[in-house]
């Protein structure tokens, strides 16, 4: 363990010798933000030129360990390549921070964000995976030790994969009707009849802007491709214009996800969806090889009651429960050391008006949130454990159903325009 915090005591000094002026307050005049975080959440973003030095190749392979390390499934931690662009915003629960490249003075790097505190700059390329361990808490912290993997713990786990992996199940209309429209996973997000009118159209654009005319456009944005069942097909995320990323979906006849298929140039992952009568499987692949498990189990209505993660490794990913009333709504998510509860303002609301977020051991309110719905306009207002706002977002749904979300800092201040509309 002593290991462990030399390791993260080094990246430590690293981080602060370029903090005074790599993270900035305010977006410096004239700059574009590659990427806007306006919601605190962890984060990772790699930046970097192509100087064909060494170094520079070490820093692309290792930001690919990254991402495929952690798989296309985990989209509860992006992560982002912004190349040579200058500007990253986050919107913080304890602040705005503005990360600028040019103050970095590194001609390559990691920026990594808790969610909460200011980020935190990594330049050594082989700390990326551990620092991100290490910081955010994933995983055991002894095997953030740099060491050789346990042999008989990975030759089990990936014994456990290609048991799943073998597992004859078939499933019918009748199942895929109830767990499509049930689960309330991440694959399968419960769909609300809030009264607002649904996009229908097949091809669909997302795009950001940093205006409130939308004149400054960002240079992050998306394509997705939806087949005649409002079933998604395929997600092509750009950078100017460009892909550099995308994700295909491959469904049965009665549209259960039989494999996701992610990637870029250079890399491809698989992600392969095994079925059984009270739980469903994910088994993630870098190439050929099984790298993490994810099991969700299900309860008699088909709704997921748990959510466990695993890697190669054995290490615990995630491991969320989930409960629901009587009326088939979610009213907790619980981990081991924070918990999640959800309110509805009646017994005939079918969609939460709001949730509260504890750190538990001791029981402490982190964060509390609010939705408040009135016709076609929705306004998601977070605040912190003391009710001070942090940010705040409103959604527009035209008739097509296409939306823009207008996002704002504690100050109320608009720090990005979000469209996602019809092709």
């Amino acid at each position: 363990m002593r290991r462990v915090i030399l390791v993260f005591f080094c990246a430590t000094l690293s981080i602060a010798s370029y903090s005074q002026s790599v993270f900035l307050r305010a977006k410096p005049s004239g700059e574009k933000s590659a990427v806007s975080f306006t919601e605190p959440s962890p984060s990772a973003v790699f930046f970097g030129a192509d100087d064909d030095s060494q170094g520079f190749k070490n820093h692309k392979q290792k930001s690919k360990e990254v991402n495929a390390y952690f798989g296309s499934v985990y989209t509860s931690f992006p992560i982002f390549n912004i190349g040579k662009e200058n500007v990253v915003e986050y919107i913080n629960s304890y602040g705005k921070f503005v990360f600028y490249r040019p103050n970095a003075r590194k001609a390559f790097g990691m920026i990594l964000s808790n969610g909460k505190d200011q980020p935190i700059l990594v330049t050594n390329p082989d700390q990326y995976l551990k620092t991100i361990k290490t910081y955010l808490n994933i995983g055991n912290a002894d095997y953030l030790v740099p060491k050789t993997l346990d042999e008989r713990d990975e030759r089990n786990a990936q014994l456990d994969m290609q048991a799943v992996l073998k597992i004859k199940f078939t499933t019918d209309e009748s199942y895929a009707k109830k767990l499509i429209k049930n689960a309330n996973s991440v694959h399968y997000s419960k769909v609300y009849n809030d009264g607002s009118p649904k996009m229908t159209c097949t091809k669909r654009v997302f795009e950001m802007f940093s205006d409130s005319l939308m004149t400054t456009k960002s240079p992050y944005g998306g394509y997705y491709l939806y087949n005649e069942k409002n079933e998604m097909v395929s997600l092509n995320n750009t950078l100017n214009g460009k892909t550099n990323g995308y994700s295909k979906y491959v469904r049965d006849d009665n549209g259960l996800i039989k494999k996701i298929i992610s990637g870029d140039d250079n890399s491809t992952d698989s992600t392969v969806f095994i079925y059984e009568k009270d739980k469903y499987h994910t088994v993630s692949f870098s190439g050929s090889r099984p790298y993490s498990l994810e099991t969700f189990f299900l309860n008699d209505q088909m709704q997921c009651v748990r959510r466990l993660s695993k890697r190669a490794d054995q290490s615990i990913v995630t491991d969320i429960t989930y409960v629901y009333d009587k009326m088939g709504r979610i009213i907790r998510e619980g981990q081991l050391d924070s918990e999640m509860i959800y309110s509805y303002k009646t017994d005939s609301d079918v969609i939460f008006s709001g949730f509260k977020s504890y750190k538990l051991n001791p029981r402490k309110l982190e964060l509390q949130n609010e939705v408040v719905r009135e016709n076609n306009k929705q306004t998601y207002i977070g605040k912190n454990g003391t009710g001070a706002q942090n940010f705040k977002s409103v959604t527009y749904v035209e008739k097509d159903g296409s939306t823009k979300t207008y996002s704002y800092d504690k100050t109320n201040k608009l720090t990005s325009v979000a469209v996602m509309r019809c092709l």
